[in-house]
């Protein structure tokens, strides 16, 4: 069963104000975007829904439990107490206010036309479980995600501190430089007795990609993965991406389907940016593919990003719109012996295996959460009390 109401029967709305000191501070400051910094001071102190007034942004939706500032692009939708906050903020989010925007060389959303729409709410408490399984499966999401940044962090921790710093463990176990390791001079600085400067790809296989022809419908929205710089995200791993081909579109491009933890590197749009396959996937010719000799994937992945935020430091400034194959050929590196990359490489593999297990959790959360939104808001799937129970605890 559900009712009929308004914004104003079940929150309270404000609009933000302009923040100019927001560099430091214990409470979040939310923009249109979502979160962009921390300020001093509150607006909001309660629970709280954050809408993109105007903008790029306008209609954008964004959730806060805690005392936050809202710039002044921005609405607060406080909700009272006859609705559960969570529920409101996904009904809110389905209602795609961007398109009730009004303007047309400018966006805008304001208090009265939000107050305008009409709300086709369950009762309050079917709103708290479905409230209660939302929020369970956002927790979940977040918790994974920041699980892979800390196992990210731990990588590039080790990388830096075998193969920047050359502490790697010697024969005794003991880090190798700080203990006296002895040190040679190279062309790229003292580097550990017996490792040399070696070119990149004397190690690793350059690999090309293309794209089917855009108007063959019977190459394209089949099941292959077809990664482009867009797909390169903040996380390590691509799961999905924006496009896929089929089988046939695959024959008649230039691209390989490439295995899972082959490494895309970005070398036109957006520039520089590393991503592993979690699956197999094809390529287009915006990017390259990387695949060590040994398969040492992941230590590898550790030399490649070193050696392009060198490229990109090096620009002074310029702009850096690409990378191309010349680029990648002149990289040089100073290469361990090979038991130093076979010991690493045993050592973080059990974590990009962790890191790909948890993308993929993610993504079937993501899908699990988007399938049954619809009815959850409409109360057609009955949550058991049990069930929100043991979400709460």
């Amino acid at each position: 069963m559900t009712f009929r109401t308004h914004i104003k029967d079940v929150a309270i709305l404000k609009n933000g104000k302009k923040r100019i000191k927001k560099s430091s501070g214990t409470y979040e400051l939310y923009g249109a975007n979502g979160k962009i910094g921390y300020t001093d001071e509150f607006l909001l102190e309660k629970e709280s829904i954050v809408i993109g007034r105007v903008g790029a942004n306008c209609g954008s939706i964004h959730y806060s439990k805690k005392p936050i500032w809202i710039s002044d692009n921005t609405i607060g939708v406080i909700p009272k107490e006859n609705v559960d906050g969570y529920y409101l903020y996904y009904y809110l989010k389905s209602l795609r206010l961007n398109e009730r925007a009004s303007g047309s060389a400018q966006p805008l959303i304001n208090q009265s036309i939000i107050n305008s729409i009409d709300l086709n709410l369950i009762n309050i408490s079917e709103q708290r479980k479905v409230g209660a399984f939302l929020k369970f499966l956002d927790d979940k999401i977040e918790t994974n995600e920041q699980l892979i940044v800390n196992l990210e962090e731990i990588f590039q921790t080790l990388f830096k501190h075998w193969f920047i710093d050359f502490e790697f463990p010697n024969e005794q176990g003991q880090p190798y430089k700080s203990s006296g390791g002895e040190m040679i001079e190279s062309e790229l600085g003292m580097i550990p007795l017996k490792w040399r400067v070696s070119l990149l790809k004397d190690d690793t296989a350059y690999l090309s990609g293309g794209t089917p022809k855009t108007k063959e419908v019977s190459y394209w929205n089949g099941t292959i993965p077809f990664f482009t710089p867009k797909d390169a995200k903040s996380s390590i791993y691509t799961t999905t991406t924006e496009k896929k081909i089929t089988e046939l579109g695959l024959e008649k491009c230039n691209s390989k389907l490439y295995p899972k933890n082959t490494i895309f590197i970005t070398a036109r749009g957006t520039v520089g940016k590393l991503a592993l396959a979690n699956k197999p996937m094809a390529m287009n010719q915006s990017c390259f593919a990387l695949q060590h000799n040994e398969n040492h994937q992941f230590y590898l992945f550790g030399i490649v990003r070193n050696l392009v935020n060198q490229i990109i430091l090096s620009a002074n400034g310029a702009v850096f719109n690409a990378i191309n194959l010349n680029d990648l050929k002149i990289l040089k590196y100073v290469k361990p012996l090979q038991q130093i990359i076979k010991q690493f490489e045993e050592m973080v593999s059990p974590m990009f295996e962790k890191m790909s297990l948890l993308e993929e959790e993610i993504l079937t959360l993501k899908e699990l959460r988007n399938t049954l939104l619809p009815k959850l808001l409409l109360g057609k799937i009955e949550i058991p009390d049990d069930l929100v129970g043991e979400l709460i605890v």
